[in-house]
């Protein structure tokens, strides 16, 4: 059964005014959908099409158009090299909202979710208990688990994000498992278009013994939704194992970590390579506690955090471990967490993590229920949310880095540079109910999925829209100009000895090593230009793989000495920089030519503070 296909808009990506006659053209589908349970009708909702890519808006070439959704095939022009598009619907004093990126060919499909409402997809999944729940691209897969209610053997479902679409495949996983692990499974030679996933371990539904293999989803493209099924082939793991953390390093293969072994919990971890189809423990590190059920992170700077689970005697583990960025290693020192009945933990954007423990009953008035993990690993306690009010704990990676939490009672937002939660205000209104069920993260940071139990009728697939941000993001004209809006810190910003601190004449102040990046965008070619207000921050070019460039740093240390401003061109590899007004030169380190770049600033490793305002950047 299908989310509604409400309407179809023809789009012209146009290079010129207005798709004038010798104007450059592209025509483009964006197909519309909402979902029956939040419906919109079309015959009296109107839309508007914001667009966004690597390049600047400007009145010739306006990013956004607007219709109503029943003029279908109607021509809306936007501009040439338009790459994501937010949709915005309104029918009386009702919105909706919906995100999509556009593909290299084909139609774009948007579902568009209603604000302030949980909406749920419209087909229902089969009851079950243990079962792998996770999102691959626009995909997510529920399978495995045992069948409540029945002695049946639950099918396997494909969703699509883009159309609200969920399939029961035909044939589904070859091994009935409980408690796998379900990834993305994409090899960096794969070209763009619908994603595998790897469904890995878990343990028999009868004997509960762990399993020592993995099977692979693949996409069909060109079927409805590109939903396919499983291929026959298995892949063979090192050694049996259930109830473990998985997460896909930079490299594209996936880690295993820890989980339950025939002898009890596991200290090993594993990768699954996506192009050779193997399974390795050669060169990867070793868990420092063997857990079971820990939660497995990738760090925005590709590092991986391991946090929770528990022991051989079931008591919860403290500990958080860092490994490199491909495993082989551990980062930095081991170092514990305060535990509780229920604890989330989700990646910051700046970098570091995100963590909410709800504790044991009864709770000691002082219990610390928030803490910031900074990115050089230092445990920081943030504003506590009181115990009395958390019931659940659900949490998820936010746009702006602003994580959001559902705590059995309210729906609340992470305030970075305040420290602390507060309730959704302003025009962003919450569900009066969230999950009960596992929180899962889909890559969409304004977009919390989960499942949601309705007994005898099945689960529930249910989102909640509270954010609708694209990589592709259009910035202000100037930032750090009366505000840090448009940044996040990579540790707790609102302590008196905090080393990030804003004021309007000087713009953000930066301690050594401590950092700040820019939220929900990332770069292509582009021109930036800062003030110096004191000694010269750094300023951070970091890929999607973690890899940073340091302008101001050992990579190209020659912006240190810029005394009142700095300016930067990125073009393919190479970074230009002009300090203060001096001739440009080139960084003696390269990019990764077709590298996404995120940017911050850090505070330079110097006896006086980093400080910098009017920070401007344009895509090119």
């Amino acid at each position: 059964m299908k989310g509604r296909a409400l309407a179809v808009v023809s789009l012209a990506l146009c290079a010129g005014s207005a798709c004038e006659r010798d104007a450059a053209i592209e025509s483009r589908s964006v197909v519309v959908y909402s979902l029956r349970s939040c419906p919109v009708a079309e015959s009296q909702a109107f839309s508007v099409v914001y667009a966004a890519g690597d390049f600047e808006p400007t009145p010739e070439e306006p990013p956004i158009a607007s219709q109503w959704l029943r003029e279908v095939g109607k021509t809306m022009p936007l501009p040439l090299g338009t790459r994501a598009i937010v949709v915005d619907v309104s029918e009386r004093e009702l919105g909706w909202r919906g995100v999509a990126e556009v593909p290299s060919s084909g139609p774009t499909n948007v579902l568009v979710w209603r604000g302030s409402e949980a909406c749920r997809l419209t087909r229902d999944v089969e009851r079950r208990e243990a079962s792998g729940f996770g999102v691959f691209g626009r995909h997510f897969l529920v399978t495995g688990g045992r069948a409540l209610g029945g002695d049946a053997v639950p099918h396997a479902f494909v969703g699509d994000l883009s159309t609200g679409i969920i399939e029961r495949l035909a044939i589904g996983p070859a091994t009935r498992r409980m408690h796998p692990s379900v990834t993305s499974f994409r090899a960096p030679s794969d070209p763009p278009g619908p994603e595998r996933a790897l469904i890995a371990g878990g343990s028999d539904p009868d004997s509960d013994f762990p399993i020592a293999s993995a099977e692979v989803y693949a996409p069909k493209p060109g079927a409805p939704s590109d939903v396919g099924d499983f291929e026959p082939q298995r892949i063979d793991l090192s050694e049996p194992r259930a109830e473990h953390g998985a997460a896909v390093l930079v490299t594209g293969e996936t880690l295993l970590v820890g989980g339950r072994g025939p002898a009890g919990p596991l200290r090993t971890m594993e990768v699954v390579d996506p192009t050779t189809r193997r399974a390795r423990t050669s060169g990867v590190a070793l868990l420092a506690v063997a857990r079971v059920a820990p939660t497995v992170l990738r760090l925005a700077n590709g590092e991986i955090l391991v946090a929770g689970g528990t022991d051989a005697t079931g008591a919860r583990v403290p500990t958080l471990e860092w490994f490199s960025p491909d495993a082989t290693r551990a980062a930095r020192r081991p170092t514990d967490l305060v535990t509780g009945r229920e604890r989330g933990i989700v990646p910051l954007e700046a970098g570091g993590a995100l963590a909410v423990v709800m504790p044991e009953a009864p709770a000691p008035s002082d219990f610390k229920t928030v803490w910031v993990i900074s990115a050089d690993g230092t445990l920081e306690a943030a504003a506590p949310i009181a115990p009395a009010s958390i019931s659940r704990v659900r949490l998820y990676p936010g746009a702006e880095g602003a994580p959001l939490l559902w705590t059995g009672q309210a729906w609340m937002r992470w305030h970075p540079w305040r420290g602390q939660f507060q309730a959704l205000v302003e025009k962003i209104e919450a569900p009066a109910t969230g999950p009960t069920l596992e929180a899962i993260a889909n890559g969409d940071t304004g977009l919390a999925l989960w499942l949601e139990d309705r007994d005898v009728a099945g689960f529930n697939v249910l989102g909640f829209r509270f954010a609708a941000r694209t990589r592709y993001a259009a910035l202000p004209n100037t930032l750090l100009a009366d505000s840090t809006s448009g940044f996040a810190p990579d540790r707790l910003a609102s302590l008196a000895s905090s080393p990030l601190r804003f004021d309007p004449a000087r713009g953000l102040t930066l301690g050594a090593g401590a950092s700040a990046f820019l939220t929900d965008a990332s770069f292509a070619d582009f021109d930036l230009a800062l003030e110096v207000t004191a000694s010269a921050p750094v300023i951070v070019l970091r890929d999607e793989l973690g890899a940073e460039l340091e302008v101001g740093g050992a990579s190209c240390a020659f912006a240190q000495s810029a005394l009142t401003s700095l300016a930067i061109a990125r073009r393919g590899p190479r970074v230009d920089v002009v300090v203060d007004s001096a001739a440009a030169r080139a960084c003696p380190t390269d990019l990764a030519p077709d590298a996404r770049i995120s940017i911050g600033l850090r505070g330079p490793q110097a006896p006086t503070a980093g400080a910098a305002r009017a920070l401007r950047v344009t895509r090119r």
